[in-house]
């Protein structure tokens, strides 16, 4: 991040985090990429997918479908975020799609 990066590669980042720091890892993650960051991640997470704006999902090394969610909008479960609705149908639509990658 120091050297400014045209695309920042992160492989679970969050992998060895408690809960807490797993938060903060993403607040700053995200806050990056909504100044102009492109970051590529790899998850195995819900939580952490759920911040990312195009999901691509891998079987066996080969790209097996993939799925736009557009911008991060915020925690689902946090009633005093003023985009949960929002919020609810990106994870309702990325968790459908997990499903029907078999996740």
């Amino acid at each position: 991040m120091i050297n400014d990066p045209e695309i920042l590669f992160a492989d679970e980042p969050t992998g060895a985090l408690n809960s807490q720091n797993t938060t903060n890892v993403l607040n700053i993650l995200s806050d990056l990429n909504n100044e102009g960051q492109s970051i590529v991640m790899v998850t195995h997470t819900v939580k952490a997918a759920e911040r990312g704006n195009r999901i691509i999902y891998l079987a066996d090394g080969v790209i097996s479908d993939e799925i736009e969610l557009g911008k991060y909008a915020g925690d689902y479960k946090d009633e005093s975020n003023p985009n949960q609705e929002k919020a609810i149908e990106r994870h309702k639509k990325l968790k459908d799609f997990l499903q029907e990658m078999g996740w």
